[in-house]
């Protein structure tokens, strides 16, 4: 899989936020907030195929986290940016 390209982070505010910019007259365009770890890991990984087991790896490796819970949290942000059309097979 790999991140939609055309799609940047950008600074509004204080927040950190892609802007998905919906179809005229059938979607509503949406704005995601990001914190820094899910900054970090979309610029990790923009640009390149990847994996859920990439990602489970290289949280594990980063925080020290136990792999179920890198697992548990990268399926949390894979499912988030599948749910903003961010992702693509």
């Amino acid at each position: 899989m790999h991140i939609k390209e055309g799609h940047t982070i950008k600074l509004i505010g204080t927040e950190r936020v892609v802007i998905v910019q919906g179809r005229a007259g059938a979607d509503l365009t949406k704005i995601v907030a990001f914190n820094a770890v899910a900054e970090w890991l979309w610029n990790t990984f923009s640009g390149r195929d990847f994996s859920e087991d990439d990602v489970a790896e290289l949280l594990a490796q980063q925080y020290s986290l136990p792999p179920e819970q890198a697992l548990a949290d990268t399926r949390t942000w894979l499912e988030q940016l599948q749910n903003a059309k961010l992702l693509e097979p």
